[in-house]
């Protein structure tokens, strides 16, 4: 790393029983949902394959118990040739794959320049750009595979023979940027709360089959604070599960804290599951706003809000 960009220079060397090693870093923080994008200039040396993605890992593999969402911004093995798309992972295995385009061909190398490559991921499509220019767009719905947080991956690994390594041909990557425009804050993220008694995992699936949380304590509520980067106008949404007799959650009730102060939206129990529009509504930057939903009877069921920029 000098200059202000990261460089991941594939060598030809021993280690653990391997005869090349190349690199990669991964971002602390996660994500769902935005504008991804890098400026970078991929390897020319042959049988590597270069990548800026996304996915959910712990930092020392991506084969992890919790990941199941992957986007690929792009895969690089060819310099002229880019790869784009997303697999879907359960318990460890690749589950489905769809690319949006498998060989794209940009009519230069991508090992001539730094190029600046991006995905914008939405609650149902990802768009792809090559140097701020549309390349594609494919369907990626909440039932295709669970739409996780992902942490943002940079890498150069050996692929394929022949592979070969100058020593003198880096993967270079810099301005790695993230841009939100919509919260999602489910029962497990940052911004989520609870408070009450008696709190458990939720018996059915929330949305794109995310983990609910319940409690029947008549003083349980659910507290949700986005951090707001632009004020201005959001709709704010609650994803509701239909009364499950099992927990008889019942009706229910949400509070909004916006900048005009507190409104309370009725959440009646025979509500179908999905998204509930609870109104629109104008927030400070910051996290002064906030959404509590509460039980009006019965057991309260937690899952999902957002709040969606107008």
């Amino acid at each position: 790393m000098h200059d202000g960009k990261l460089y991941i220079t594939p060598r030809k060397e021993d280690v653990a029983d391997m005869h090349y090693t190349g690199g990669g870093i991964i971002s602390k923080a996660a994500f769902r949902y935005g504008y991804f994008e890098v400026t970078a200039q991929v390897t020319n040396d042959p049988g590597w394959h270069t990548s800026f993605w996304a996915m959910a890992g712990d930092g020392k593999t991506t084969f992890t118990d919790i990941s199941r969402t992957e986007i690929d911004d792009f895969e690089i093995e060819s310099p002229l040739k880019v790869s784009m798309g997303y697999l879907v992972w359960k318990n460890r295995q690749s589950m489905s794959s769809e690319r949006c385009n498998a060989a794209f061909s940009p009519g230069f190398s991508t090992a001539s320049g730094m190029h600046t490559y991006a995905v914008e991921w939405t609650e149902t499509s990802l768009t792809y750009y090559l140097d701020r220019k549309k390349i594609c767009q494919q369907t990626y719905l909440p039932t295709q595979g669970t739409h996780d947080r992902v942490n943002i991956w940079l890498t150069t690994i050996g692929a394929k023979q022949p592979i070969d390594a100058s020593g003198t041909s880096p993967a270079v990557y810099s301005q790695v940027r993230y841009y939100v425009r919509d919260y999602y804050i489910d029962a497990t993220e940052p911004g989520y709360a609870e408070y009450g008694k008696d709190w458990h995992d939720g018996p059915e699936p929330g949305f794109s089959s995310s983990l609910t949380r319940a409690s029947c304590s008549g003083d349980a509520t659910a507290m949700y604070v986005p951090s707001i980067v632009q004020s201005g106008s959001y709709n704010v949404q609650a994803w509701h599960v239909k009364n499950n007799p099992a927990l008889r959650n019942g009706a229910g009730e949400a509070h909004i804290l916006s900048k005009a102060g507190l409104s309370t939206k009725e959440i009646p129990a025979d509500t179908a599951t999905g998204w509930v529009d609870l109104g629109t509504y104008d927030f400070e930057r910051g996290t002064t706003g906030s959404v509590t939903l509460a039980p009006k009877e019965g057991c309260l069921e937690a899952n999902m809000v957002k709040f969606l920029r107008r």
